[in-house]
């Protein structure tokens, strides 16, 4: 039976074959292949979950049936190569709300979070989406945050730049933000400002900017030393860099308690583009809402019988 599993799961890799198994009531089988056999086989049927979870009767359906169990023990105690397919399988999986919660109890926070730790870079997105997804939830980004400050304090260079991406993706979802200020992250990435690696600065930077557009973290941003290290960071080299004290630096000099902090960096001429791109890039926001409402302003006007 193992054998006939191996060679379905082979199989299920084409699209008619996927089909099928679902017009016959047959994907258990496919639940099965991807517990018994050989790795490579295991790998396979996780392939074909994932493909098959794309397809919201299908993910209903394996999920019933198992499928979340078996992708998180394969993400648990497969090869690395596995782990990367079940992970994104799983993934594809919570990316329907109904599903979040089901596998984020399955416990695959701390295992995205060694993807994190890898040296695959495709570890690293596939970790960082499924962490975007699974932070929807409030109780999942704490968990979340939890990790990647810990990551942040390691000496893998290529990690933390992985864990600071993800926390300048989820300091732009509103629970998060709060979540990030209470896990007591903000001095890290503060600290973070001054490492020697590049690519863990402007990610790190990037975090502090778009967490700098709220007034608690403002003072807990101030308070952990971040405004003369973004003074600073004003002359870097870095182009990116740059951009991102700047964002931050405008943030706080438009903070009354924080204004006067700032003297320094008016003159500066990447605080002042950054300042005159900020203003243009409002001024286009305020036009667009306008003619929007003028849009529909128009159309609730509009008589019916003329048209």
């Amino acid at each position: 039976r193992i054998h006939l599993l191996e060679v379905l799961s082979a199989l299920a890799l084409l699209r008619d074959v996927r089909r099928a198994l679902v017009s016959s009531g047959k994907l258990h089988l496919l639940i099965e292949a991807s517990k018994f056999g050989s790795i490579v086989s295991k790998e396979r049927a996780a392939q074909a979950i994932g493909l098959l979870g794309i397809v919201r009767r299908a993910r209903c359906t394996l999920v019933a049936l198992g499928a979340i169990p078996a992708l998180v023990d394969l993400l648990h105690g497969g090869d690395f190569s596995t782990k990367l397919v079940a992970g994104n399988a799983l993934g594809v999986i919570a990316s329907h709300v109904d599903f979040i919660r089901p596998v984020a109890q399955a416990g695959v926070i701390p295992l995205y979070a060694e993807l994190l730790r890898g040296t695959e870079q495709l570890g690293w997105e596939i970790a960082e989406d499924v962490f975007c997804v699974l932070a929807v939830v409030e109780a999942n980004a704490v968990e979340i945050v939890q990790h990647l400050a810990r990551i942040l304090q390691e000496d893998n260079a290529e990690a933390r730049a992985a864990a600071a991406d993800v926390l300048w993706d989820l300091s732009s979802y509103k629970h998060s933000i709060s979540v990030i200020h209470n896990s007591g992250a903000i001095p890290i990435l503060v600290q973070l400002l001054g490492d020697q690696n590049t690519d863990v600065k402007e990610k790190v930077s990037g975090a502090i900017a778009q967490l700098s557009y709220g007034g608690v973290n403002r003072f807990a941003l101030a308070d952990a030393g971040a405004i003369p290290c973004l003074i600073e960071m004003l002359q870097d080299e870095s182009e990116e860099l740059r951009d991102n004290a700047a964002e931050s630096l405008i943030n706080f000099a438009e903070d009354p308690i924080h204004h006067e902090r700032l003297s320094e960096a008016f003159a500066m001429p990447a605080f002042q583009n950054m300042q005159e791109r900020i203003v243009h890039i409002r001024a286009a926001d305020h036009h667009m809402v306008r003619s929007l409402r003028h849009m529909s302003i128009e159309q609730l006007t509009r008589d019916p019988v003329l048209d």
